[in-house]
């Protein structure tokens, strides 16, 4: 590591879903407000969502909800979390799906009935970014390549070995 930060860039971990069945909640309930399950939520529920959605919320419309694990906690990576926060959002600027305080965790709440629909929705979001997460990581291996080529003058065997990891560790 150099002065100005480092010399290779890490790539960004893709998101992804824990798919084990005792890792995803589903629950039916009367109001978000009042049930213990949501209390991690509550702070990324009332904080920029529009009015509509805060509406539903307190009208107590929403009786459906699913709670879903990360694979790892997205506050790991600040692009990663900025991507998903942009993702969050509908074309009218309600929440689609809220995070836990913690970053491992995402909730969809629905009215009764439209839980899947609203879940293809989600996993769109997910894929979504996804695939921007691919596109970053395609460009920081090409720049990490391009920073290897310009130091094998030096012959440093940390640079060899990091480029080593670079081309071959599939992650």
């Amino acid at each position: 590591m150099d002065k100005e930060g480092p010399i290779y860039k890490n790539p960004v971990s893709h998101i992804d879903i824990n798919r084990s069945v005792n890792s995803i909640e589903y629950i039916t309930f009367k109001d978000i407000n009042t049930e213990y399950f949501f209390r991690e939520f509550l702070k990324d529920i009332s904080t920029n969502n529009d009015s509509i959605e805060l509406n539903l919320i307190n009208n107590k419309a929403y009786k459906e909800a699913v709670i879903m694990s990360l694979s790892r906690d997205a506050s790991r990576s600040e692009i990663l979390l900025q991507m998903i926060r942009d993702e969050q959002k509908t074309f009218g600027g309600s929440k689609l799906f809220y995070l836990n305080d913690a970053y491992d965790k995402i909730l969809v709440i629905a009215v009764p009935r439209s839980m899947e629909g609203k879940l293809r929705m989600v996993i769109n979001r997910l894929n979504k970014i996804n695939e921007k997460v691919s596109r970053i990581n395609f460009r920081i291996k090409k720049e990490n390549l391009e920073v290897y080529m310009k130091r094998q003058s030096l012959k440093d065997k940390k640079d060899i070995i990091a480029n080593m990891i670079n081309e071959r560790l599939k992650a």
